[in-house]
């Protein structure tokens, strides 16, 4: 296997367990939560000066990721970069940036083929 078919391997399996990894916790909050909607679920995020931080910081992550990603992708040869940007918002950047990485090394591989 080359490098770049076993690093996107590496991505793929770091989407999973950071998937499953975040939502174990959100699954948690959202069973004991009045409400599935994004302002409670935001109150609770910043609830704490230290959730607060990590909170704003992967957000911020999430937006850069996502402006990389439209931007890129037709460098990168990565299909459909909107779609990343709807995972990262609607599940996770755990999931959103490894995925998009797999996938540019997968583009990268038919490049150079």
């Amino acid at each position: 296997m080359s490098r770049p078919a076993l690093l996107s391997w590496v991505y793929f399996a770091l989407a999973l367990v950071g998937v499953v990894w975040s939502w174990f916790y959100f699954i948690q909050y959202f069973s004991q939560a009045d409400s599935v909607m994004i302002g409670p679920f935001l109150k609770s995020a910043m609830a704490t000066p230290a959730s607060a931080g990590v909170a704003i910081d992967a957000y911020f992550a999430g937006i850069v990721f996502s402006v990389m990603a439209v931007t890129r992708a037709t460098i990168d040869g990565v299909k459909w970069p909107w779609l990343y940007v709807a995972v990262c918002f609607l599940i996770g950047l755990c999931l959103a940036l490894p995925i998009y990485l797999g996938m540019r090394e997968r583009a990268l591989i038919h490049a150079n083929r």
